[in-house]
């Protein structure tokens, strides 16, 4: 990302969120990286912060002295920046900004940045808290849309809004509201349809297919499994059009799919197509919805089917080491959190009650404190595989935890 990309960016953002004007440039960015305005005013620290995808100011290199904190003595700019301050560079604005996860894009212009950048956001952030901006940002587009008829630029902004729409699927979801969740997915795919991309379509019906089939009964018992292989299956016939990240995908829902319906032969094929795309992802190729996928993903997605197939021995090794792999990686918390879910499972099988149950406690503690409610539904059905030691003192503690979440 330029210096008058990351500007762009920060100026849609204050705009899109607090419907704040600014017109930031190169030169803007330039006075950060010199450290000329070291401290901007409390939403341009906000909108930096999420262009830049850190938690904090001091990742971004802003700080205030104490003594400037408490004398005031530092002038303030018009837009309430504080002035010619020295806080060294900022390590995160240095030279040619860094895209997210320092991958390059070929965006058009500073909207599919954005559209990209909260695709990549959906597990590192709060559903709730990512869910308003993701809204406020789609409707951007959808106006942009409406009033691009004849415009060239028409099929770019139709893709932006349908990617846009998917986020909002899985953060609708995220949220515990299904019906909204797939109308997301719908719109998306006849948005495709009306297009004629056959990319956005594809994409659309992967991530409707996980909703149909409740992640393939392990949300919600009354998945409808078919429906979920259909879409699938509809994907996968577009798989030319699809980058290799987004060929896993499908190819590890397939497997799941399966697994949950004691298809092992099925499964199994579908875990070699997955392997396989997987070896063709890069860094160039992981971007927007599917900026989480690597090899540590797919075992999370082998492990799960292993447990559902009754071969509890190969899940853990495959569970664990995801585990391992994604324990620090923000970008794949939610997933992260759902191996540690399925570990438990393939724990208490394997006759390791105590740990199945501080594994599952834990995971059920972390999906509460940020609010992610379709984790959380499926914690509590790996709860159920505990059934038949309700009468174990390990069991009681658990339940004894999760209600106190």
């Amino acid at each position: 990302m330029s210096r008058q990309e990351l500007a762009d960016a920060f100026n849609l953002y204050l705009w899109e969120v607090h419907h704040v004007r600014r017109s930031w440039d190169e030169t803007d960015i330039g006075r950060l990286e010199r450290g000329e305005n070291r401290w901007p005013r409390k939403i341009h620290r906000e909108a930096l912060r999420v262009v830049l995808r850190v938690q904090t100011d001091s990742e971004i290199g802003f700080y205030i002295t104490r003594a400037a904190a408490i004398t005031f003595s530092t002038p303030a700019g018009p837009d309430g920046d504080v002035q010619n301050g020295d806080t060294g560079l900022p390590g995160a604005l240095s030279g040619e900004i860094n895209s997210v996860d320092s991958r390059e894009y070929d965006d058009w212009n500073s909207f599919s940045i954005v559209t990209s950048m909260l695709a990549q956001q959906r597990q590192a952030v709060a559903p709730a808290a990512l869910l308003s901006l993701v809204e406020a940002h789609r409707n951007c587009l959808l106006t942009l849309f409406r009033k691009s008829e004849g415009d060239p630029t028409r099929a770019d902004i139709g893709a932006m809004l349908g990617e846009a729409s998917i986020v909002a699927s899985r953060l609708w979801s995220a949220q515990g509201n299904r019906s909204i969740a797939l109308a997301h997915c719908a719109y998306a795919r006849t948005l495709a349809e009306r297009l004629g991309n056959i990319r956005l379509g594809a994409t659309a019906r992967i991530f409707e297919s996980n909703l149909h089939s409740g992640a393939s009964t392990l949300i919600h018992a009354d998945g409808d499994v078919l429906t979920g292989l259909r879409l699938l299956d509809e994907a996968a016939a577009s798989a030319d059009h699809l980058s290799w990240p987004a060929r896993a995908r499908i190819a590890a829902e397939q497997a799941q799919t399966y697994a949950a319906l004691n298809m092992r032969a099925e499964a199994e094929a579908a875990l070699d197509r997955a392997r396989h795309a997987v070896g063709g992802i890069t860094a160039s190729n992981r971007s927007g919805l599917f900026s989480d996928w690597n090899a540590s993903r797919l075992d999370v997605y082998e492990g799960t089917c292993r447990v559902l197939l009754k071969q509890y021995g190969a899940a853990i090794i495959h569970l664990e080491q995801a585990s391992t792999a994604m324990d620090d990686d923000r970008d794949n918390t939610n997933v992260a959190l759902a191996a540690h879910v399925d570990l438990a499972i393939a724990y208490a099988h394997s006759g390791n009650l105590e740990m199945a149950c501080t594994t599952l406690g834990a995971a059920y503690e972390q999906l509460k404190r940020i609010g992610n409610l379709r984790g959380i539904s499926r914690a509590r059905r790996a709860r159920e595989e505990f059934n038949r030691w309700n009468a174990e003192r390990a069991v009681q503690e658990l339940d004894d935890r999760m209600a106190a979440a």
